[in-house]
């Protein structure tokens, strides 16, 4: 399984405590690098989802060990990751790089920044379908595990995890990613960035998704 994740801190290196795993690898600018926190290609210097998500793979007969493309940018926006903002063009240098090859899967969690920002379900909505297309006209039609996540500093966006919900249910092969709205501060560090606890939740939600994917007739 190859994942390129995109989104905010909460994917990212924001969170918890650092951990390492020996199922997995990243890739980088074509260079492949130990699934470490924190991992590279994301920002942060302290723990990441990825390690636990790889380890949980492991011990399933399918999809076996990890790659991991990673590409959160905390604090982003999703008109940052359309087409024409600055994230976008950091996620198309990296498939230029080859980072895209073979992906099989994207994992997006992103929406905190939308809260601030009040952003309505029509506009969220528009600049995720533009980041959609962009990618899949690049990487071809894969399955996408969107999370449904608003919540920062205790506040929400019923627009966004609404919105978020929809393009799950409507994009071929999408399938609904972990209620993140649902982890409150006893989750996080912060009221925003998970902590372990919030981390070994968004880990069992991210391979419930990712296992509902299995090709037909695989092992599971």
């Amino acid at each position: 399984m190859h994942i390129l994740a995109i989104g905010q801190s909460n994917i990212a290196n924001h969170c918890g405590t650092p951990a390492a795993s020996d199922f997995g690898d990243a890739l980088v600018d074509g260079e492949v690098f130990p699934l470490q926190d924190p991992i590279a290609g994301g920002t942060g210097t302290a723990g990441s989802v990825w390690p636990r998500v790889a380890d949980r793979l492991a011990g399933e007969p399918w999809p076996g060990s990890l790659r991991l493309t990673l590409t959160a940018v905390g604090g982003t926006s999703i008109a940052e990751w359309a087409p024409g903002g600055p994230c976008f063009e950091k996620l198309t240098g990296r498939l230029a790089a080859g980072d895209g090859a073979g992906v099989t899967h994207v994992v997006f969690q992103q929406g905190e920044k939308d809260t601030l920002l009040e952003t309505s379900a029509e506009d969220y909505t528009a600049h995720f379908m533009r980041l959609y297309d962009a990618v899949t006209a690049k990487i071809g039609v894969v399955p996408w595990v969107i999370c449904r996540s608003s919540y920062r500093f205790g506040v929400t966006n019923p627009d966004v995890t609404d919105a978020q919900s929809k393009l799950a249910a409507s994009l071929p092969l999408a399938v609904e990613g972990p209620y993140l709205d649902a982890l409150g501060p006893e989750f996080r560090t912060d009221d925003t960035h998970f902590n372990d606890a919030g981390l070994e939740q968004l880990a069992t939600g991210l391979c419930q998704a990712l296992l509902t994917t299995a090709p037909e007739g695989s092992a599971r």
